[in-house]
């Protein structure tokens, strides 16, 4: 099997590069809107609109300017755009203001090259890289991206798999919470981080500062910018949260069982919102799954139904309050915390589905939890 894995650096062009870098993804960003336009105006197929950019890049003095390959990936984006609005995954696509569009992509390794602490990359020149790890597997493309002040680049690589499973390792059930962001159906429970709540003080005082100064001033850019790395702060405090755990629960469990929760419909409540998406349950359950496939794992949904309410020993059904974190089973004088009675749940019902769809599963390594 082959795996894609895509592996962020920082990067720190020169002022002259900066530049050039700027000047790329505006032309890249007139380029997607002008693509849009053609298609919906007058219905140009995606091949059509690659094949014309040769004859346009003769006409036009700033796209000469760009990588050819790196135009014809703005097709390919906005195809990719149109067949997630036709899946009903999200809207039509829309026109990017200033902004907006702040990445572009070499699509094959011509257009780049990494070696020696730089990062060649055609008609912007070799860019110092922080190469902080080694990039494994064959590289494949590179995205160079723009967050506020700060540029990055985005090396994908194809890497072989192996199709083997690991055998030693424990299945797990994990129940997510506000509380404790992850409770294992080992009893383990980890605390939410509550970056956002640590950070809101300041965050306030920003907003307010960035209100009062007078539109479109140099001082209220120069605000916007400190409350936009603020944000930024909290972002990467949370990413880097997600990476960690779900390494450790990728290198020691599998299969992982998570609730197939409506995450986007849950933050709809005004008063747990915020909490949620502080708890960053969406970003650690899409990098546990990644992560797990690199490993040979399986990370599998369950229905996330009852599993508050249902007795992990018996299976009889209670209604605790809502403020109440001890579950108690009347029927079996069962008595355990709520959360880790849920995660016993969504383990054995996640085993139930794994057997039926897979076999039963070989016998684990029986240990102590290592989170």
């Amino acid at each position: 099997m082959v795996l894609h894995r895509t592996y962020m650096f920082r990067i720190y062009p020169t002022k002259a590069q900066e530049m050039t870098l700027c000047e790329t993804i505006e032309t890249c960003r007139r380029t997607y809107n002008s693509f849009l336009d053609d298609k919906t105006k007058n219905g140009t197929g995606f091949k059509d609109q690659r094949s014309n950019l040769s004859r346009r890049r003769k006409e036009d003095k700033y796209l000469k300017k760009v990588h050819s390959q790196v135009l014809q990936n703005i097709s390919s984006r906005l195809q990719l755009a149109f067949q997630s609005y036709d899946k009903g995954i999200t809207g039509y696509p829309r026109f990017k203001r200033t902004g907006k569009y702040n990445s572009f992509t070499y699509p094959q390794a011509t257009g780049f090259a990494l070696s020696n602490g730089r990062l060649r990359l055609a008609f912007v020149g070799r860019v110092r890289i922080r190469q902080h790890r080694e990039v494994p597997g064959k590289i494949k493309t590179c995205t160079v991206v723009r967050r506020l002040d700060c540029w990055y680049a985005g090396i994908t690589t194809e890497i072989a798999s192996n199709d083997k499973g690991d055998t030693l390792k424990l299945p797990i059930g994990l129940d997510l919470g506000i509380h404790s962001v992850v409770t294992l159906s080992d009893g383990t429970q980890i605390p939410g981080p509550r970056f956002l709540a640590k950070r809101a003080a300041r965050l306030r005082t920003l907003q307010r500062s960035l209100s009062r100064k007078c539109p479109n001033s140099n001082n209220r850019e120069k605000a916007r910018l400190k409350f936009a790395r603020a944000w930024r702060k909290v972002g990467n405090q949370r990413m880097d949260f997600a990476h960690k755990l779900s390494r450790l629960l990728a290198d020691n469990y599998s299969p992982i069982f998570f609730e197939d929760l409506d995450i986007r419909k849950m933050t709809g409540n005004r008063q747990l919102a915020s909490a949620i998406l502080d708890s960053c349950w969406g970003m650690l359950r899409r990098l546990t799954a990644s992560k797990a496939e690199s490993c040979n794992g399986r990370v599998m949904l369950v229905d996330p139904r009852w599993m508050s309410q249902k007795c992990s020993r018996c299976g009889s059904i209670e209604n605790p309050s809502h403020g109440t974190r001890t579950f108690s089973c009347r029927s079996c004088g069962l008595v355990l915390d709520r959360d880790i009675n849920a995660a016993k749940n969504i383990l054995k019902m996640g085993l139930e589905r794994a057997r039926v769809e897979a076999g039963p599963l070989p016998t684990p390594r029986v240990g102590k939890s290592s989170l």
